[in-house]
């Protein structure tokens, strides 16, 4: 799930809200809750010192303080609310939305509660119900200031970046086509003679196994079908197609497909599911390779502005010819790591990764030990594009001595890739993608660069 930081900026609209709906507000207060006046003389005390802690930058300690008297405030609209928000501003906007239920049952035309109900939606990810809060809200007319900042609000809801898992429409899908370049499409080293140090000579490799640049068109799309069992989990099964034909190269046109079913789970900031993956590739026109997996993931908000990840991937790759079964093989793979909002449209990510690849097909360079880490985020400029760039560093270690380079093969793997997603229209889209890759091995026909440029129109369906 995504999740939108508590900042200066929308601490200064809800300031605006609030001045333009105090008055109103307070005057809808029943009497028959109010307290005796020692009592409100307390509650205003209580709520004054819990609002100096989160002025100073411990709204943890404020929602501590106000959650220690709920028992005795509960159902009193000032406490509700300035509990709600305090769960809000120390991230915990599942709190949050309880107590700004409370208050909206007594006082549903109660301005502040309703915009920061928005507020904690989207710090759930709940996107359909933060743009109906919003929506609801902007057809009331409100003052200049509130309105443009309640679009704002609607615009973060609205923004292409922002659909999560957890929110996910019944049903989604997308297609895509897509016109690019590569310097080497058959991810081959650049040199066609290599000196063979079991041999003592050099080798000359098949024209075809060296270096091939070319342009390509391709074709992809997806679909994603989702079922809620209740307010926790959820089933979804869906599948994607790729294809990729080479303008010259039809030998290394590539094509593939896969099939997923899977179940998630969300509970407040905790959010889990399990994934199962069957897919085929295909290489120049022929059946290439089958593969099978199991994908656990987590994502959990430790606040409005930060999330950690967990997962774990384990699987088999068959191939299909007899030349490639060799590199048949069964593995598994570690991820952790976290995502941190920078403003309200920035976010930053990393994850570190750790595997390890069981041959089973005979493979000269045996079992493969890899380490690997990523970097990345992405921006979004107004409410039409977005900018991803991502850094990934991987190193491979295989435990079988090859007899023909006399040495144990270990690999490191760079990649650069970035994009700018630019919306024509909300669900159509115009991408750019650009990517560099190089390998660098101890032997030279695992070594490659490679970089590729390609334009893609995509029209997504929900």
């Amino acid at each position: 799930m995504r999740v939108f930081s508590t900042t200066v900026l929308l601490a200064a609209a809800l300031t605006l809200a609030q001045a333009a709906f105090a008055d109103e507000a307070r005057s809808r207060i029943k009497l028959g809750q109010a307290p005796e006046q020692a009592g409100r003389t307390a509650l205003a005390d209580l709520i004054a010192r819990a609002e100096a802690l989160s002025r100073s930058g411990k709204p943890g300690e404020a929602y501590e303080l106000l959650l220690s008297q709920e028992d005795t405030y509960i159902g009193i609209i000032e406490f509700d609310y300035a509990l709600g928000r305090a769960a809000l501003d120390s991230g915990r906007p599942d709190k949050a939305t309880l107590a700004f239920s409370r208050v909206l049952a007594l006082d549903p035309a109660h301005a502040g509660a309703s915009i920061d109900m928005g507020r904690a939606y989207l710090a759930l990810g709940d996107l359909p119900r933060a743009r109906n809060t919003f929506r609801n809200l902007l057809s009331l007319d409100p003052p200049p200031q509130i309105r443009a900042q309640l679009q704002a609000y609607l615009d973060l809801a609205e923004a292409p970046s922002s659909p999560q898992q957890a929110a996910r429409s019944p049903t989604q899908g997308y297609l895509g086509a897509m016109l690019g370049w590569s310097s080497n499409v058959n991810q081959a080293p650049s040199q066609s003679v290599i000196f063979v140090p079991g041999v003592g000579s050099n080798f000359e490799l098949p024209g075809q196994n060296v270096k091939k640049p070319d342009s390509f068109a391709g074709v992809l799309g997806g679909i994603d079908v989702s079922r809620a069992l209740d307010a926790t989990y959820s089933v979804y099964l869906g599948g994607d197609f790729l294809g990729r034909r080479n303008f010259h190269e039809s030998d290394f046109n590539v094509a593939g497909y896969d099939a997923y079913l899977g179940m998630s789970a969300v509970s407040g900031p905790h959010a889990a599911r399990v994934q199962a993956l069957a897919a085929r590739d295909y290489l120049g026109g022929s059946a290439n390779r089958n593969m099978e997996g199991l994908t656990l993931g987590y994502v959990g908000t430790l606040s409005p502005a930060t999330q950690a990840l967990a997962t774990v991937q384990g699987g088999r790759q068959r191939y299909i010819p007899e030349d490639f079964k060799i590199f048949d093989a069964d593995f598994i793979v570690f991820g952790a790591g976290g995502a941190q909002k920078i403003d309200e449209r920035s976010t930053i990510f990393v994850v570190l990764s750790a595997g390890y690849q069981n041959d089973v097909g005979g493979n000269p360079s045996g079992n493969r030990d890899l380490v690997g880490i990523q970097l990345g985020g992405e921006m979004v400029f107004g409410a039409r594009t977005r900018i991803t760039a991502a850094a990934v560093g991987e190193r491979s270690q295989y435990d079988k001595f090859d007899t023909g380079f006399q040495t144990e093969r270990h690999d490191v793997r760079r990649a650069f890739e970035g994009g700018v997603h630019y919306y024509l229209e909300r669900d159509l889209s115009l991408r750019l993608y650009l990517s560099y890759a190089y390998v660098r091995s101890n032997i030279p026909i695992y070594e490659y660069t490679r970089f590729e440029g390609a334009l893609m129109l995509r029209r997504d369906f929900r």
